[in-house]
């Protein structure tokens, strides 16, 4: 098995810390505390902190340090806007070049979405969320969605580890009507999904207080 890069380890350690609340929203990131908890040098420490800002997870403020971001109310609404658009685009071209191996990953994250509902996790279920979407990003073949939609996936994952308090899969429905959107080639009924699925993930955050 190969050996897990330092940075990694690094990136592991403060997604987790972010995931579990162990570190919270405003939270400066001191990074000998860092060192000190993962072992890893000081230079293993910038590549992760980067990699998490580009997922939306920390902010970096010149002469002040790095701090676990702090996403606002338009945020949310801005990066939810632009998923709408992005996902009903990226639908109709899977719909026409979608495979049986789309189709059969889509079954199996689905079965592992539904066992998730016995013993809830919400980084479990941000990951199996973020993979079920990104197996119809990748049916478009289309190297822009993948780029563009990737950014909004992160941003609208660091949303749920931060606000969502669910303690239940509230997409299942949404999912399996996007699934069999692409199954029967029925773009309607997956503008329908990917719409009610928006709303649910809306309607999660809302019981959230993003003005504090």
């Amino acid at each position: 098995m190969e050996k897990q890069k330092p940075q990694d380890i690094v990136y592991e350690y403060i997604k987790g810390q972010i995931a579990s609340k162990a570190m919270f929203p405003g939270n400066r990131i001191i990074e000998d505390d860092i060192v000190k908890e993962t072992g890893v040098s000081r230079t293993s420490i910038r590549p992760a902190l980067m990699r998490l800002k580009y997922e939306g997870m920390v902010e970096m403020v010149p002469h002040r340090g790095t701090f676990v971001a702090k996403p606002s109310e338009a945020d949310l609404r801005q990066v939810y806007r632009m998923r709408r658009v992005l996902e009903s685009g990226a639908l109709e071209e899977a719909i026409e070049k979608r495979t049986e191996k789309h189709l059969r990953a889509l079954e199996e994250n689905l079965k592992a979405q539904e066992l998730l509902s016995e013993n809830y996790s919400r980084q479990a279920y941000v990951e199996l969320n973020h993979q079920f979407h990104w197996i119809i990003v990748e049916a478009t073949d289309n190297i822009y969605y993948e780029k563009y939609l990737n950014e909004i996936y992160n941003r609208a994952g660091t949303f749920l580890i931060f606000y969502d308090s669910s303690v239940e899969n509230n997409s299942m429905t949404s999912h399996r009507k996007i699934y069999e959107a692409l199954r029967d080639r029925d773009l309607q009924k997956g503008l329908e999904g990917i719409e009610e699925d928006i709303e649910i993930a809306l309607a999660d955050l809302a019981r959230a207080d993003l003005r504090s």
